[in-house]
Formats: C-alpha cells, sequence, structure tokens
C-alpha cells in the first residue's frame, strides 16, 4: 500500500495534470523525438491590434486625416523606409529589422472580414473562413498530427499562459499542454519521489511510475538552471517577456517539440488608446528582442522562427473616444535569423477602402502555408484545408 508521504507526494504532482507530468514525464522518455528540428514560435496579440499606429503610413497626407488625437509626430516614428515606420514604442523591433531579423508584412487579412473577436480568432486558429468547419482543430495541430512520429512522446505544442489552450495547437493525435508559470515545473523538482516499485496493484504502480519519471525529468529541469540558463537580466520586467523566458528554457532542453505558443492581452483600444497602445508595443518589441538575443546566444539562432498576429486590425478613422473600433486587416510580424526580413507586400490604400477598413493585400493562409512548408518541412494543404502560393516569408 502507498504510505501517507508517498501519497501526499504523488498527489501533489499528479494534481498538476496534464500540465507538469505531461510536459515532464514526456520529454524523460522522448528517447525517439526528434531534436535538433526547426521551432515555430506564435505570439498571439489579443484584442485587435491597431495596424495603423503600428505600421505608420507617414507619408501619406490622409494617415493625419483618419488621426487627430492618435496622429504619432513623424519626428518620432522609426523609419523604416521612405514611406512606412514603426510606432515609437517599436525601437527594439526597429534595431531587429535593421538586423534583417524581422519581416513586417502589412494588410494581412481574409475574404468577407468578421470583426468579431470570438469569430475571427476562430479563423485565424482554424485556417477555415466557414463556421461550420469550426470544430475545435487549428492549423497548428493538424500540422503536428500530419508530422507525427511513432514513439515520439514528446508534447508537439506548448502553450505558456494562463487561458485555455489556444485551438490553433489542438488537433486529433496532437499532444498540447499548457503552463502558466516556472514554478510549476519547478515545484515538481523539489517533491520526493521513490523509484522502488511498490506492492500492490497495477494502478499504484503506474502512478507511481509515472511520478518517478516527472519528477526525474523535474530534476533535470532545475539542473538545466545551471548549465543551460537564460540570461535573466536580459529580459525586461514584463509578463509576455517572463513567458519568452520560460520557452527559452523549454527549449534549451531540446525534448523535441517544435512548436510553442504565448498570447499578450489588452489590444482591444476602443478608448483612449494611445498610453495603451504605446506600452503593449514597447512590451512585445522588447520582450521578442530579449527572446531572440537569449536564444541566438545559446546557439539556437538558426531553429527558431517567431510569428505574431493579431485577429484583426481596427478601423481607420479614430473614434470619439481617442480610440478604435474593430477593423479587418492589420501586420504580422515574423522574426529570426532565417526570416527574408524586410516589408513584405503592399501597405493597404488609405483612399480604396472597404466600408471604413483597410482591404487586405495578403491571405494570412499564405504566410501559413510558408511557415509550414518552407520552415517546418509540413505539407500545408491538409492544415489550411486547400493549397496557397506561400509567402516568401523564410530565406
Amino acid at each position: 500500500m502507498l504510505n501517507r508521504r508517498s501519497f501526499l507526494n504523488q498527489s501533489s504532482l499528479l494534481s498538476l495534470s496534464p500540465y507538469i507530468p505531461a510536459f515532464l514525464s514526456q520529454t524523460a522518455r522522448a528517447a525517439a523525438a526528434r531534436k535538433d528540428d526547426r521551432i515555430l514560435v506564435v505570439i498571439q496579440l489579443d484584442g485587435g491590434n491597431d495596424g495603423l499606429n503600428t505600421v505608420i503610413p507617414y507619408a501619406d497626407e490622409n494617415y493625419a486625416r483618419y488621426r487627430n488625437k492618435l496622429r504619432i509626430d513623424k519626428q518620432d516614428i522609426i523609419r523604416l523606409n521612405d514611406s512606412l515606420g514603426l510606432h515609437p514604442g517599436m525601437k527594439a523591433a526597429g534595431e531587429l529589422f535593421d538586423d534583417n531579423q524581422l519581416a513586417i508584412i502589412p494588410g494581412v487579412g481574409y475574404p468577407n472580414p468578421n470583426r468579431s473577436h470570438f469569430r475571427s480568432m476562430e479563423i485565424w486558429h482554424s485556417a477555415r473562413l466557414q463556421s461550420d468547419a469550426h470544430t475545435g482543430q487549428g492549423w497548428l495541430g493538424r500540422a503536428c498530427d500530419q508530422a507525427k512520429q511513432p514513439g515520439n512522446t514528446a508534447p508537439d505544442a506548448v502553450f505558456v499562459g494562463d487561458s485555455a489552450i489556444p485551438s490553433a495547437i489542438i488537433g486529433r493525435r496532437t499532444t498540447a499542454i499548457a503552463l502558466n508559470n516556472e514554478e510549476e515545473l519547478t515545484l515538481a523538482a523539489k517533491l520526493s519521489s521513490s523509484d522502488k516499485p511498490l506492492p500492490g496493484d497495477d494502478l499504484q504502480n503506474f502512478v507511481q511510475n509515472t511520478v518517478t519519471s516527472s519528477y526525474a525529468a523535474a530534476k533535470e529541469f532545475a539542473a538545466s538552471a545551471e548549465t543551460r540558463s537564460t540570461n535573466n537580466s536580459s529580459y525586461p520586467n514584463y509578463r509576455l517577456a517572463q513567458k519568452l523566458k520560460l520557452l527559452s528554457r523549454l527549449i534549451r532542453l531540446d525534448g523535441g517539440t517544435r512548436i510553442f505558443y504565448v498570447s499578450q492581452p489588452g489590444y482591444d483600444t476602443h478608448s483612449a488608446q494611445k498610453f495603451t497602445h504605446e506600452r503593449l508595443l514597447t512590451e512585445f518589441s522588447r520582450s521578442l528582442k530579449a527572446f531572440l538575443t537569449d536564444l541566438r546566444k545559446a546557439g539556437f539562432s538558426d531553429r527558431i522562427m517567431v510569428m505574431a498576429f493579431s485577429e484583426f486590425g481596427r478601423r481607420v478613422q479614430e473614434n470619439d473616444s481617442a480610440g478604435t473600433d474593430h477593423g479587418t486587416s492589420g501586420p504580422v510580424f515574423v522574426a529570426g535569423a532565417s526570416v527574408n526580413s524586410g516589408i513584405l507586400g503592399n501597405y493597404p490604400s488609405l483612399v480604396d477602402l472597404e466600408d471604413g477598413d483597410l482591404k487586405s493585400t495578403v491571405d494570412f493562409r499564405c504566410i501559413y502555408a510558408s511557415l509550414l512548408s518552407h520552415w517546418l518541412g509540413i505539407d500545408a494543404s491538409a492544415p489550411l484545408g486547400g493549397t496557397f502560393k506561400p509567402l516568401k516569408v523564410v530565406t
């Protein structure tokens, strides 16, 4: 029989399921995992990012006409070329751009756009436009289903956050797990466990084996703090930066997981947008650069690609509350040492609007197609439910 101490220890670990046992025990057993594979990190900008004040067409006189209170002064804009620039809060992103580590894709959207947060996010997550195709499975989950290797017990995808696992990484056979913070990992390393078989039925020994393998992997994670730790001082004190710092530590374990996912909330800026938007873009920009710098120093830069998107952009005309309402197309950012850096595609016209919104110039599924086929080496047609011409995102 299990004694009280063993039971409490095992209950503590199992209470974290499917978080800590799923990730750690599977990583410990991942002998068949394909290490050294390329990795995709997705940053979801929740709420609908105002693309017009993110990638700014400062040379277009119509920009000032539509934006009065929210207009960014020309002298403050981080210029990318003779017509476009970044919000002044995105200095770090501008440095990535100058270092050929950032692609900016303006005007990304899809046909017949939807301004509902829920519906538009379903479309981006599933890569399907029809509501009856929103089954809870996503484009990355389907891709993982397709690429799953027999005997690979490592998680296919890891989400770091305190909300529900995004449907983008859910598939029919895909193992997607969630972690909220580093404590969920280090707690397991502090718990005692025994690897001796227990008398009793198979269920008791199954529990013991699960705890033992989780405990061993947790100790490996804790030990990695000494040998493969992140440079803590390089990360700013933002929530997004802390999520990415945890992702960096998980990536360094090199257990075979290829998809990592985080979100940054707060972009639903209907009123008093100016300060909030600057704070969010600064957090995103600095966190992204810290993450890429950290992994470059660790020797992972040639294996990492980051994509950042929002479910839609916002209206061209600012509203009466010094904010912006739900719009349609917006910019997508792709970053990494292997990215085809620069501005990809055409900026939407500020003259030829559709119901007050920027017309999309790039279908988001063309970006997905490139990331799947050219980066992850996965046939994109099944995950995307069709054939889309890949945008040249990867060098």
